[in-house]
């Protein structure tokens, strides 16, 4: 493809976290992408699996832990999350923290 592409999102999905995610409705490309929000307060789930992460916060503050290290983060910030170590995010502030995701088969 040579022009740019507007890319719309799936429906949202929420968790019993409170948390809801939107992935990007991307085609046949080396990634997948999404939003996410965790509600003040809350825990997002615990995640893991075989892609490697990048999150992106957009909005917020938090704590990332990703196997045993915690990393806060807050606007603008970026998080790189490897391939098979368990990771989820916690919103230590008192407005939505938003963020977004992409994901790629990890080398």
């Amino acid at each position: 493809m040579n022009q740019p592409e507007r890319i719309g999102y799936r429906t949202p999905e929420l968790y019993e976290s409170g948390m809801v995610i939107e992935e990007a409705a991307v085609g046949e490309w080396p990634f997948k992408a999404s939003r996410f929000e965790v509600p003040p307060g809350r825990t997002s789930e615990l995640d893991l699996h075989d892609v490697a992460e990048l999150w992106m916060v957009r909005s917020g503050t938090g704590t990332v832990v990703s196997g045993e290290s915690r990393v806060d983060v807050g606007p603008g910030e970026m998080i790189y999350l490897a391939s098979r170590v368990p990771h989820q995010i916690t919103n230590t502030g008192g407005e939505q923290l938003r963020l977004f995701s992409v994901w790629w088969a990890a080398t």
